[in-house]
């Protein structure tokens, strides 16, 4: 605990540029200075700067790019600090809760991977780009919860209800939430309610090797890129989110009518056992 405690306190390098500047992903939809989230393929990067020791002499390469490996981490372990799991939980608190969670997250230091070619300036300063999947560094346990449990379904409804916007049938690749005007954040696992706070999709409609592999869910800022994202490509369904709720503002709700239009649908299909769902971020 302590040692993250002092890692984390140390001050980072601080880049001239901007984030989008440095060529890291153009996918980020949680991006920040130095380090970003693509959700969709649930991978972090970040960038770290680094600069050799005076008397590095002729070791000056590898002794920058070091310390640029050491910056992006510590970067990356920020960044990660921030994810929420669900609607009530983010990584800062399984962390204050728990040492295993704390053990975990140091590991980053050791498991990043360099993505690219590392930048050379003139002052010998290096800079490098770093990855880690979500999946590898989050403990299996704080993101999967009861995957792969039985399916809380209502029986399905006799007929398709009045102002659904998905049929029974049709067949489908997988849904589409557009939760633009939400105000909706990411998160590792989140639910989606109807109106009368019945659950309708999470971790326990997901088989548990779909979830490692995948993810519960993939997040994108538009229906266009929603639509050809290997997740859900070919017929997906649209359902227009409600509204966001819980703490971290992680779960959707949508309308009744959709609601159980899904419900009778998931009798018969299997995008959502598989994961095939995708959210529209502003």
């Amino acid at each position: 605990m302590k040692t993250l405690s002092c890692l984390l306190g140390i001050l980072l390098y601080t880049s001239a540029l901007a984030f989008a500047q440095q060529g890291i992903e153009t996918n980020c939809t949680t991006p920040s200075d130095s380090a970003c989230i693509d959700w969709n393929k649930g991978v972090a990067y970040a960038v770290g700067i680094g600069a050799p020791p005076a008397n590095a002499g002729a070791r000056s390469n590898p002794m920058a790019r070091r310390a640029a490996r050491i910056d992006a981490a510590r970067n990356l372990v920020e960044l990660i600090q921030g994810v929420n799991l669900d609607s009530s939980t983010s990584m800062k608190n399984a962390m204050i809760e728990n040492d295993t969670v704390n053990i975990s997250i140091s590991g980053v230091l050791k498991s990043i991977r360099e993505v690219g070619q590392p930048k050379y300036f003139s002052d010998r300063t290096i800079q490098v780009k770093v990855s880690a999947s979500l999946r590898e560094v989050i403990p299996q346990e704080l993101v999967l919860g009861n995957a792969g449990g039985a399916p809380r379904l209502l029986p399905p409804p006799g007929s398709i209800p009045p102002g659904s916007t998905v049929s029974t049938q049709q067949a489908y690749t997988g849904l589409i939430i557009d939760a633009r005007g939400t105000g909706v954040l990411p998160a590792m696992s989140p639910k989606v309610f109807d109106p009368e706070g019945r659950e309708v999709y999470g971790s326990a409609y997901v088989s548990r090797e779909w979830a490692i592999s995948q993810g519960v869910v993939g997040y994108v800022k538009s229906l266009e890129a929603a639509r050809n994202t290997d997740r859900v490509k070919g017929t997906p369904a649209v359902v227009k989110a409600l509204e966001a709720k819980g703490a971290n503002l992680a779960d959707l709700v949508i309308s009744k009518a959709d609601a159980d239009t899904l419900r009778s649908i998931a009798q018969k299909q299997t995008f959502l056992n598989e994961g095939r769902v995708m959210i529209v971020l502003d």
